[in-house]
């Protein structure tokens, strides 16, 4: 699947990578792709390790999706989150919304 430059590739029922860009141009045409892999509802593993570009966009569309998920029933765990948007997240008190580990000595 392809989207103004973000794809998104369902690996199996539970995982699904995530590549290219998603960061303010990108993220209004996102919000509402959640449904593209979590129709089963469970645990959804999201690697980030292919994105290129991250900011505060990429933050909210992940936190919007956490929350949705959550919502239907579901869950969504991130892996291979660029360092970039562990900064973010930091910054914002947002981690624990994501699943991420808190920084330490902040």
């Amino acid at each position: 699947m392809s989207e103004v430059g973000t794809r998104i590739e369902r690996v199996d029922a539970g995982r699904v990578r995530l590549g290219g860009r998603l960061g303010f141009h990108e993220a209004a045409a996102m919000a509402g792709r959640w449904r593209d892999f979590a129709a089963d509802g469970g645990e959804i593993e999201l690697d980030l390790s292919g994105l290129q570009q991250v900011d505060s966009a990429t933050l909210a569309v992940l936190l919007d999706w956490a929350a949705r998920l959550r919502r239907a029933g579901g869950r969504l765990r991130l892996r291979g989150v660029p360092a970039g948007l562990v900064a973010l997240a930091h910054l914002s008190d947002t981690e624990g919304l994501l699943g991420l580990e808190p920084s330490r000595g902040a």
